[in-house]
């Protein structure tokens, strides 16, 4: 038998995460396995129910949502042998997409019941002192993440696409400095990703052959092009053949510190801070349950 705690939002909540929460509950336990509900308005509520459950030793803590509640359960996860699992529904879901985990619940449910466990890094971002699990935007696709968390929930990864058309008729060139380990490089950008998953942004396949279990994040950077270019090379990024286009760059680093535009770095979907922060890889961070290959 194996003890589950499952996060989740109330079941009263606009998206639903809070009934499928239950649901996952109602499954785990008619499967016979030992589940406790962690269901919080808040997030305070939600980091201290997710500590308690580490220290009462449950062997894996569940994040039923979107990749916000992914990335607030594994920060609370390093160092433990606690283990994580993802039922998503949120907008993106990048992160389960990235580790292969599926988007449909039942097959998700499976999977934390018949699954295998994955060791994988973690992007501690600083000043904050939060891990995040997939990627940290800082530019043009955190001000689209930022206009997509505006926008009806309904319309799942979509939110993305129907963001990106009044960035880019706003788009402009921005001076960043990149200290990349002990490599300092300046440039003008319009996109700087530091990533350790391959996706974001709803499927985007924007670092395609990053390896979250490498120890280093891959930083993504896409020099300025005009608007029409622009448009092409996002189309291409959920295919990943953005990556040898002249206009794009990818440098691979332990540590990223990524100063430049008065902009808020985004982490796994969520605002994080201003410029600069500061990205470190933690290598072999937390586990993961994902499905048996």
């Amino acid at each position: 038998m194996t003890r589950y705690a499952v996060l989740h939002g109330p079941r009263s909540g606009r998206r639903g995460a809070g009934a499928l929460g239950a649901h996952v509950v109602e499954q785990l336990r008619a499967a016979g396995q030992q589940v406790s509900e962690l269901e919080t308005a808040t997030l305070d509520g939600a980091r201290q129910a997710c500590r308690t459950a580490v220290a009462d030793g449950v062997d894996t803590l569940v994040a039923v949502g979107g990749d916000g509640v992914v990335q607030l359960v594994a920060d609370q996860l390093v160092g433990s042998r606690t283990a994580l699992g993802i039922v998503p529904s949120g907008t993106g879901n990048d992160n389960a997409r990235s580790l292969g985990i599926p988007l449909k619940p039942a097959e998700a449910v499976s999977t934390l019941l018949s699954g295998t466990r994955r060791t994988i890094d973690l992007i501690h971002v600083g000043p904050l002192d939060r891990h995040v699990v997939g990627s940290v935007p800082c530019g043009l696709d955190a001000l689209i993440a930022a206009r997509a968390a505006t926008l009806p929930g309904w319309l799942g990864s979509h939110a993305y696409t129907v963001s990106v058309l009044p960035e880019i008729v706003r788009l402009r060139p921005m001076a960043y400095r990149l200290e990349l380990d002990d490599r300092v490089l300046e440039t003008e950008a319009l996109v700087v990703a530091v990533c350790n998953m391959a996706q974001y942004g709803g499927g985007m396949r924007i670092a395609p052959d990053a390896d979250p279990a490498d120890g280093l994040l891959d930083v993504v950077i896409i020099r300025p092009v005009g608007a029409a270019s622009a448009v092409r090379l996002l189309a291409g990024v959920f295919t990943g053949r953005h990556s040898n286009h002249p206009a794009v760059r990818i440098e691979q680093a332990s540590a990223v510190r990524v100063a430049g535009p008065d902009l808020t770095a985004h982490g796994d979907g969520e605002a994080l801070a201003r410029l600069p922060v500061t990205c470190t890889a933690v290598p072999g961070a937390i586990e993961v349950v994902v499905p048996v290959r």
